[in-house]
């Protein structure tokens, strides 16, 4: 009589080294996670530092053009009220460079009078948030860091001309928004005239004097975050700057701080005052920015910030870029500002001086 093997039914997993599985998969996303977030940074950062490059070698085509550096802001003559309408001076120095980041397109309606929305124009533009000027609601990715958040903070209701690089005053402070020849290299000019700031001008060195840097935007309802915003009617910042270091406690400016919220210092890469489009090498990167009066119409402290950890990306005048951390030096904040020789706020304001006879090198 034939024997037959009884089948058994094959073991699975117990319910415990179920659970240890999960566990080990779970531990192994959250080592891998950040890795993966990492990578990613690493690969914002490289675009971010190749972006800074290019505008870099831009400034430098435009010095070979015109032998002299665009300015902060200059001005094309008129004002909202007259016909053609004009911008108040408040035109951003980076308009000038458009063409050589191949933007012509941009620059050649800039650069001629013309009628928008049945308003006549100036050359080069009405007041600066004028959503119906083709060129300023143009979104350049030449300016924007990928580090930055994808939607910036909205100005009058409006998002547009998003930036995330300023250029440099140097350690300025006083009236830093009017100087036609501040301690950095872009100052102001007058309507017809032009920069008189150029190479032979930076007397400390192009490879140890910053061009630009970043200075990042905001998100629409985080208005205390210290990026893309100002504490506003700060006072005494040319005598003691670090009063502006206590308008915000780890990134964020206090609740008892008045913050400019109408408008958000990330966009309009069109408007050329500095608590717009400049930044100071006075407090650290990722400190607050303060300025002295209500709308940023004036002077102030306009930190670099960046959303990369640790520091900001800089250009150096010579077209390299670095990375600045935010431990750098930044001397003794507490001294009022110098308008010749040494600064006094230490390596970082001595590589925002273009001509002030320190011995300094980057970190």
């Amino acid at each position: 009589m034939p024997t037959y093997d009884i089948p058994r039914n094959r073991a699975g997993f117990t319910l415990v080294e179920l659970l240890v599985v999960i566990a080990i998969i779970g531990v192994l996303i959250a080592l891998l996670l950040p890795a993966v977030q990492q990578a990613r940074e690493a690969a914002r950062r490289m675009e971010c530092s190749n972006k800074l490059k290019q505008l870099g070698i831009a400034m430098h085509n435009h010095h070979d053009t015109y032998l002299h550096f665009p300015a902060l802001r200059d001005n094309n003559g008129g004002t909202r009220s007259t016909n053609p309408r004009g911008n108040e001076g408040r035109n951003s120095g980076l308009m000038h460079i458009l063409p050589f980041i191949e933007q012509g397109a941009i620059y050649d309606t800039l650069s001629q009078p013309g009628t928008f929305s049945g308003t006549a124009v100036l050359a080069f533009g009405p007041i600066r948030e004028r959503a119906w000027y083709p060129p300023y609601v143009a979104k350049i990715e030449a300016f924007v860091c990928p580090s930055n958040p994808s939607s910036p903070a909205n100005i009058w209701s409006n998002s547009f001309g998003a930036r995330s690089y300023a250029v440099s005053m140097g350690d300025s402070i006083n009236s830093n928004h009017n100087l036609e020849n501040p301690r950095g290299i872009f100052g102001r000019v007058d309507h017809n005239e032009r920069s008189q700031i150029d190479m032979s001008s930076i007397t400390d060195g192009t490879s140890n004097t910053i061009m630009m840097a970043e200075r990042s935007f905001g998100v629409s309802g985080d208005d205390k975050n210290i990026r893309g915003y100002f504490a506003n009617g700060v006072s005494g910042l040319n005598s003691s700057p670090i009063d502006c270091m206590t308008t915000a406690s780890q990134g964020r400016y206090l609740s008892s701080q008045s913050v400019q919220t109408g408008r958000a210092v990330g966009v309009q890469w069109f408007d050329g005052y500095p608590a717009f489009t400049g930044v100071t090498t006075v407090l650290p990167p990722n400190s607050p920015s303060c300025a002295v009066d209500n709308w940023g119409d004036s002077w102030g402290l306009f930190s670099a910030s960046s959303y990369h950890p640790g520091g900001v990306m800089v250009l150096m005048a010579d077209a390299s870029v670095q990375f600045i951390p935010e431990t750098i030096d930044t001397g003794d904040l507490t001294a009022g500002e110098s308008t010749s020789g040494p600064s006094p706020y230490g390596v970082w304001g001595a590589l925002g001086s273009k001509s002030g006879g320190e011995v300094a090198s980057l970190p």
